[in-house]
C-alpha cells in the first residue's frame, strides 16, 4: 500500500511490475529472473485455453488475487471504521468486488484454465503485503479508516491502470469487454470515496 507500518513510503516499480504480471512468464518471474529453460506456467495455461493469451490469463489473475484481498479488508469496514459512510462505501465496492470476481473466474473456466494463485505472498502495487494486513486488523476508528483509504486508493488506482493496459494489448474480447467494466466501477469507486472526517 502506499505506507509502511512505520510510516515509510514503500518503494516498488510499477511499469515493471505491471510488464511482469501482464506477460505473466512464471510465478516466480514476478520475484526474479524466469527459468533457463523448460515450459513456463504461461505455457501450460495459454496451452490449455487455445483461445486466451498470456497476457488475458495474466490480467485475469492478477485481479482475481488483488479483488480477493481488497474483499478480504473491506470485509473488515463494519466492525473497525469509525465512519458510517465509508463503512456504507466499503460494502458497495465490495459488492463490485464480489461481481467482478465472478465474472473473472468465469472467464478463466470457460478457456479451461485453473484458477489458481502465482501471486500469492507477492508485495505488488494494489495488493496488501501481511505486514498492512495485520496493521488493518488491529486498527479501529480514524486509524483503521485511514489504512483502509490508503489501501483502497491504491487498489483502485492500480486495478484501473491494469485495466487500460489490458484494453491497449491484443487481449480477446471477452477480456477487454470486461477490463472496460472494472475500468468504468473502479473509477465511480474512486469518485465516491467519502473523505476523511466527514463520518
Amino acid at each position: 500500500m502506499a505506507d509502511t507500518a512505520a510510516g515509510e513510503p514503500r518503494k516498488r516499480p510499477p511499469a515493471a511490475v505491471l510488464l511482469c504480471a501482464l506477460t505473466v512468464l512464471t510465478a516466480a518471474a514476478c520475484a526474479g529472473p524466469a527459468p533457463a529453460a523448460g515450459p513456463t506456467a504461461s505455457t501450460a495455461a495459454v496451452a490449455a485455453s487455445g483461445r486466451l493469451n498470456a497476457t488475458d490469463i495474466g490480467w485475469i489473475q492478477l485481479m482475481i488475487a488483488m479483488d480477493d484481498q481488497a474483499r478480504r479488508i473491506l470485509a473488515l469496514a463494519p466492525d473497525r471504521s469509525g465512519d458510517p459512510r465509508l463503512v456504507a462505501w466499503a460494502t458497495g465496492v465490495a459488492e463490485d468486488h464480489r461481481h467482478a470476481l465472478a465474472a473473472l473466474r468465469g472467464l478463466l473456466a470457460d478457456a479451461g484454465v485453473a484458477d489458481d494463485n502465482p501471486h500469492a505472498g507477492h508485495d505488488m502495487p494494489g495488493m496488501v503485503n501481511a505486514t498492512e494486513l495485520r496493521a488493518l486488523e488491529h486498527a479501529d476508528g480514524p486509524d483503521f479508516d485511514r489504512l483502509l483509504r490508503a489501501a483502497l486508493d491504491e487498489h483502485l488506482t492500480q486495478a484501473a491502470k491494469l485495466a487500460g493496459a489490458v484494453r491497449k494489448a491484443d487481449a480477446d474480447p471477452e477480456v477487454k469487454k470486461l477490463a472496460r467494466e472494472v475500468a468504468t466501477t473502479t473509477s465511480d469507486s474512486r469518485r465516491r470515496l467519502p473523505p476523511a472526517g466527514t463520518g
